[in-house]
C-alpha cells in the first residue's frame, strides 16, 4: 500500500502532507510512468464552450472520461501566468527554496553552475523526504542541523545510521532517513554526478515520482511534473474533477494535466507554485477562493456558485482511510548496578541501562529501544513479564537469579501510541537487577549473538536520538523513579522523628 499525499490547512507548507491511501495497483500503475514522454504531451482537447459543471449524480465512468480533456491552450497560458507572478510575491521563505532562485546569464562558468546545481539537489531531496508526513515547523530546525551537519553528499555519505537517526530525532517515519543515507551513499560508490533526470532518480532508493519530478524540475530546470496530495486538489478543482484519485487511471490523468501546465522557462518554480497554491490557498476544507490566482479558470468554483448544492472541497474525491489495526507491547526498562543491592545507596554512575537494537528490516529498523515484545492480542502481567525474561535470557543472557538479582519490579503504566496504519497499547515496566561480577561479566560470556544491545549511562540515553515513543517510556520511568524515591525520603525522615 502507498501513501497519497495533501496538505494541511492547520499548518500550511511548501510539501507538508496529510495521508489518503493509494492502493497497490495505483503504485504499480506510478512506477510505470515515464515523466519526461508526459511532459512532452501536447494539448489534445480544446475545453472552450464546454459544460463544465458535474451534478453529483454524475456515473463514475463519466467522471473519469471527463478527465481526457486537457486545458485549453489560452487556459495554460494564464495559468502558468498568473500561478508564477503568485508565486514570486507570496511564496514562504524556506531555507531549502533560498538557493533555488535561478539566474541566468550570470557569468557562472559550467562547472560552477553544475556544482551549484547538484548542491541545491541535494538539499531539495533532504527537504522532500524530510517534509513526508511532517509538520514544517518541525522540519526546518532539523533541517538547519542537518545541513550544518553534513552540508554535502559526500559528507553524508560518510555517516553511519545511527548518526542519521540521532538527527532524524523528532521527524519519525525512520525509514525515510536510512534511504536518504542509502542514496547518498549509493551515489557517492558509484563516482557519478547527483542524477539529473527522473528516469536516474528513480534508481536511487527511496525516491519516487513525485520527489524525482520535484528534484529534476527545480534543481535541473527538466521540464517535468509533480503531483502530490496538493497538486491532485488543486487540478481536481480547476477542472472540476470528482473522480477517486486512488483509481490507477485517474492518478495517470493528473499527471497529464500536470505535465500540460508545466512552463517550459521556469518550470521548478511552477511546480512549486502548484504545491504553494494547495498548501496555502486551496487548502481541503477552507480554500481562500477570493485571493486564489486561478479563481477565473477554477471550474469547481464556478459550478458552486451555479448549484447551491455543490460545494469547492466536494472536489476531489474524499478516501476513506484505512483503519488502523490494534496489537500490544510490553517495554521493560532494564537498569543494572555491580553496586550494592539497596537501591537508596546506588549513584546514578553506578546504574546503567539496557538498550537493544530493533532488527534491520520492518517498523522502525535499525533503532535502539528498551527491551520490547510485541504481541497481536492482550496479555496479562504474568505473560508480560515471562516473555520479557525469555527475551532477556536468550539475546542478553541475563538470567536471574543465577547471574543476578532482581532488587525491584514494578509496571509503571501503560499508554497508546498510533503509527500510521497500527494502533499499539505499549505497557511499560521497570526492573532494577544487581550483577555481582559487574556488568563486564556479561561480554565475557561465549555464546551466539542474537541481538545488538549495550548499556548506557541516564545522560546518555537523553542525548540519544531515541523515538518518541522510546521517549516517553523512559520518562514515565524515570518519573516513577523520583517519585519513589521522594517517597522513601519520606518514610526515613519519619522514622528518624519517631527515633
Amino acid at each position: 500500500m502507498v501513501v497519497f499525499l495533501s496538505h494541511s490547512p492547520l499548518h500550511p507548507r511548501a510539501f507538508e502532507f496529510q495521508t489518503a491511501l493509494i492502493s497497490s495497483s495505483s503504485r504499480a500503475h506510478f512506477n510505470e510512468i515515464d515523466i519526461n514522454l508526459i511532459s512532452n504531451l501536447s494539448m489534445a482537447k480544446n475545453n472552450k464552450g464546454r459544460n463544465t459543471k458535474i451534478p453529483k449524480s454524475i456515473k463514475q465512468e463519466e467522471e473519469i472520461a471527463d478527465m481526457e480533456d486537457l486545458f485549453s491552450e489560452g487556459d495554460t497560458r494564464k495559468i502558468r501566468a498568473s500561478l508564477l507572478d503568485w508565486y514570486d510575491e507570496n511564496q514562504r521563505d524556506l531555507p531549502w527554496r533560498r538557493r533555488a532562485t535561478t539566474k541566468y546569464g550570470n557569468g557562472k562558468d559550467v562547472k560552477e553552475e553544475e556544482e551549484e546545481d547538484e548542491k541545491r539537489a541535494y538539499e531539495f531531496w533532504v527537504s522532500e523526504v524530510m517534509l513526508q508526513q511532517t509538520r514544517v515547523q518541525a522540519v526546518i530546525g532539523n533541517y538547519n542541523r542537518w545541513m550544518q551537519k553534513w552540508p554535502t553528499l559526500q559528507h553524508l555519505s560518510q555517516a553511519s545510521l545511527e548518526e542519521v537517526n540521532e538527527m532524524w530525532a523528532g521527524l519519525g517515519y525512520y525509514r525515510r532517513s536510512r534511504f536518504l543515507l542509502e542514496g547518498a551513499k549509493m551515489i557517492v560508490s558509484g563516482g557519478s554526478e547527483f542524477p539529473n533526470t527522473v528516469s536516474a532518480l528513480r534508481k536511487v532508493p527511496g525516491i519516487g515520482d513525485y520527489t524525482a519530478g520535484a528534484i529534476a524540475s527545480i534543481a535541473f530546470k527538466q521540464v517535468v511534473p509533480v503531483v502530490d496530495g496538493n497538486v491532485v486538489r488543486v487540478l481536481a478543482r480547476l477542472k472540476a474533477i470528482s473522480a477517486n484519485p486512488k483509481e490507477k487511471h485517474t492518478v495517470k490523468n493528473f499527471w497529464k494535466l500536470a505535465a500540460q501546465l508545466v512552463d517550459p522557462l521556469r518550470p521548478g518554480d511552477f511546480n512549486q507554485s502548484l504545491m504553494e497554491l494547495g498548501a496555502t490557498l486551496c487548502t481541503p476544507l477552507n480554500p481562500n477562493c477570493t485571493t486564489c490566482p486561478v479563481s477565473s479558470q477554477c471550474s469547481a468554483l464556478r459550478n458552486s456558485r451555479n448549484d447551491e448544492s455543490v460545494m469547492v472541497t466536494d472536489y476531489p474525491m474524499k478516501v476513506v482511510k484505512a483503519k488502523q489495526r490494534n496489537d500490544f507491547s510490553t517495554v521493560c526498562v532494564v537498569e543494572i548496578s555491580a553496586a550494592s543491592q539497596d537501591r537508596s545507596q546506588q549513584s546514578k554512575s553506578d546504574s546503567r541501562f539496557l538498550l537493544v537494537k530493533r532488527p534491520d528490516e520492518g517498523l522502525l529498523a535499525g533503532l535502539w529501544e528498551f527491551p520490547c515484545v510485541t504481541l497481536d492480542e492482550e496479555a496479562d502481567l504474568s505473560m508480560r513479564r515471562k516473555l520479557i525474561d525469555q527475551l532477556l535470557k536468550k539475546s542478553v543472557r541475563l538470567d536471574p537469579p543465577k547471574n543476578c538479582s532482581i532488587i525491584s519490579r514494578e509496571l509503571v503504566g501503560e499508554f497508546v501510541h498510533d503509527f500510521s496504519h497500527i494502533r499499539r497499547k505499549i505497557y511499560v515496566e521497570f526492573l532494577s537487577l544487581h550483577l555481582e561480577g559487574g556488568m563486564h561479566d556479561l561480554f565475557k560470556e561465549d555464546g551466539i549473538k542474537t541481538m545488538d544491545w549495550k548499556f548506557l549511562d541516564g545522560e546518555s540515553v537523553s542525548s540519544m536520538g531515541l523515538t518518541s515513543a522510546v521517549r516517553k517510556v523512559y520518562s514515565m520511568v524515570q518519573k516513577f523513579k523520583q517519585n519513589v524515591s521522594s517517597s522513601n525520603s519520606i518514610q526515613s525522615r519519619k522514622r528518624l522523628k519517631r527515633s
